[in-house]
Parts: C-alpha cells; structure tokens; sequence
C-alpha cells in the first residue's frame, strides 16, 4: 500500500502525456464535422470533390506552406450570394504534431489584386513558420494594428484606400481568421476551424460584403 499511490499517480502522469497531445485533434475534428454536418443539413450544401482544391493547394501558400501527411476531408460546395462556395478540412503533421485547419473558397466572378489579411498566426506551435509576406501595411487603425495584418502588393491596392472600412469590418468580424485573394479565388483559412456553420457564414459575408460581392448592411448570409 505504501507504494500504490506513488505508481498509481506515476500511470497517470504517463497517461496524461501519452493521450493528451491526442485529445484536441480528436475535439477539433468533431468539431468540424459538426460544422460540415450543419452545412449540409440547414444551408443547402453538399459533398464536393477534393480535385477542385489541386490548384488552390499547390499555391504553397499559407495554410498551405509547411508540414508533412497534408490531406484534405469533409469537401462540401454551396453558394453564398449566388457565388460558388468550397469548404474542408484540412490537415498537415509537424514535429509530430498535427495541425487542423478550416478553409473556404469563394469563387470571384472577375480577378482581383492580390491582398492578404491575417487574424491568427499559422498555428500556436512556435516551430511552425511564420512565413510573412513582402507588403506589409500598417492602416493607421489601432484597433486593426493591435490584432490584424494587412499586406498587398502596393499600396493603392484593392481596399487599402478604404483602410477604415476594412479596419472596422475585421474588428467586427465573429472570430480571428485569416483570408487571401488571388486571381479569381478568395480563401478564408482559420486554425482549428470555425466553432460553428453560423460563425463559418458570418466570416465570409464579413469579407465577401467588403469586396462589394454581398450586402455589407445584411443580417444573415443568403445560402442556397
């Protein structure tokens, strides 16, 4: 009895270790197919195809620029305003660790100047690299510059001269998150996913509303 507890209390310190760093994927994935499950059932999306992501993952850009197993799940497709939506899941493993992501892409119906915006660093891990692009803008809004980077390739790029407008459409945003567009393509990624199908809707009208694609004054996404 003497040395029960101390090796009771030994097993279940070599517990915690072993299935802790499993845990949180385990919550996170859940978490996602809950997401993906509402999509389906309530705003009138369906199973998409992991084909149709080929181009927007080969960019190597964030999420996209590190780790190893990268794979891609829970593909659906809708529209949101009448455009084309993708969303997924998708994950990479890094110093043993993996890294879940949420994505979404909307479908611009005419190219667009590059500019990237970021809420969150690419994942709480400090090994992860940080990756920073070249054209980073500072907006002048303390509220942005406290927690949200902007970045473009010069500075009368698309949005930037309505600095306010995107400074207080991000800070007003449901949740942290990061967004890039690209030739004909917007892409939202958030580290861990979005909490809820709502929350995951409300990020996209936010960005879609500032680049003039959805009413900016909407209370509720339009899906279909």
């Amino acid at each position: 009895m003497r040395y029960a507890l101390p090796i009771a209390l030994f097993v279940c310190l070599v517990a915690v270790i072993v299935f802790s760093p499993h845990l949180e994927p385990r919550r996170v994935r859940a978490q996602a197919r809950n997401v993906m499950a509402d999509l389906r059932s309530r705003h009138g999306f369906r199973e998409g195809s992991k084909a149709a992501w080929s181009e927007t993952r080969a960019s190597g850009w964030p999420p996209f620029h590190y780790g190893k197993h990268r794979t891609l799940d829970g593909e659906l497709i809708g529209t949101l305003y009448d455009l084309p939506v993708r969303v997924a899941g998708y994950e990479v493993v890094t110093t043993g660790t993996r890294h879940h992501y949420g994505l979404a892409v909307v479908v611009l119906p005419r190219p667009v100047e590059w500019i990237e915006v970021r809420g969150e660093r690419p994942f709480s891990a400090a090994r992860v690299p940080e990756h920073i692009p070249d054209g980073q803008l500072t907006l002048g809004v303390p509220e942005f510059d406290a927690s949200w980077a902007a970045y473009a390739d010069t500075p009368d790029a698309i949005l930037v001269a309505s600095s306010r407008h995107l400074a207080d459409t991000m800070t007003a945003a449901p949740t942290h998150f990061c967004w890039r567009t690209h030739e004909n393509e917007l892409l939202l990624w958030k580290r861990d996913g979005w909490t809820s199908a709502t929350q995951l809707l409300a990020s996209l009208s936010a960005v879609m509303g500032l680049l003039g694609l959805a009413p900016v004054t909407s209370d509720r996404p339009l899906t279909g």
